[in-house]
């Protein structure tokens, strides 16, 4: 808890449309938020205006820096703990997509997305671990469907994501029972990414792609925020799984 004696949570790539959700999920819970981010520090002004005007935050503090890189990872959680104490919530939420064909993947294309994805959360999480000194504290990593089905021209996304599965067990095991663990594996989410990626504002394309979940709907960022809240919140015998938000697609 930090010094003002509000909770504090920290999220990796939190100007992401999963981490604005989650980041106005736990302020309106209360919390004070800390939010890494690497996009313009404009973009990162406005949000934490909307963090404490819509989501009534108790304060916020934007950190932007690169989680492949332990320095700045360390100079991270520095900041945080000199503005509040400590951080007692870390959301491993970073991530990024450079796609290619198998054969074609170039090492800095593997390279760039595994250290983002996987190191990423490594590091952020030993980091925290290393100054949590509560009884309770939250880890929740974000993993993805094709983390366990694996897709094409996605070997390094796929490989971190399944990775992350593998570390959230690792982690959970070794840092129980003072620190649990978990992570929250999203389906197919309505987020700029997405819609991008898969041309989704064609209609064709949307109908398609919603067709093939049983509920018939792509997920929204907000209902990933919420069991993410709720893991931190009511979850207190979870640790070490992993979580479906995904509208009944992975039974397929």
């Amino acid at each position: 808890m930090s010094d003002t004696g509000h909770k504090v949570v920290l999220i990796t790539g939190g100007l992401s449309d999963i981490g604005r959700a989650t980041a106005l999920a736990f302020a309106k819970d209360g919390y004070a938020v800390v939010l890494n981010h690497r996009r313009g520090e404009e973009q990162a002004r406005e949000f934490a205006n909307v963090l404490l005007r819509e989501g009534g935050a108790k304060q916020v503090e934007m950190i932007r820096g690169d989680v492949r890189r332990r320095a700045e990872v360390q100079a991270m959680f520095a900041q945080a703990c000199q503005v509040f104490g400590s951080v007692d919530v870390l959301i491993n939420n970073a991530g990024i997509n450079r796609d290619r064909s198998f054969v074609e993947m170039s090492d800095e294309e593997w390279e760039m997305v595994i250290d983002t994805i996987l190191k990423g959360t490594f590091m952020c999480s030993q980091e925290y671990a290393r100054q949590y000194k509560g009884p309770a504290g939250n880890i929740v990593n974000i993993g993805a469907v094709t983390g366990i089905k694996g897709r094409i021209n996605g070997a390094n996304y796929c490989s971190a994501r399944a990775g992350i599965l593998v570390l959230t067990k690792c982690m959970a095991l070794e840092l129980a029972p003072r620190i649990r663990v978990n992570t929250v594996t999203p389906g197919r989410i309505d987020t700029e990414e997405v819609r991008v990626r898969y041309k989704l504002d064609e209609p064709q394309n949307r109908s398609r792609f919603e067709q093939d979940v049983p509920l018939l709907r792509m997920g929204r960022p907000d209902e990933i925020a919420g069991m993410i809240t709720y893991l931190v919140s009511s979850g207190q015998y979870i640790t070490g799984q992993n979580f479906m938000v995904d509208g009944g697609l992975f039974m397929r």
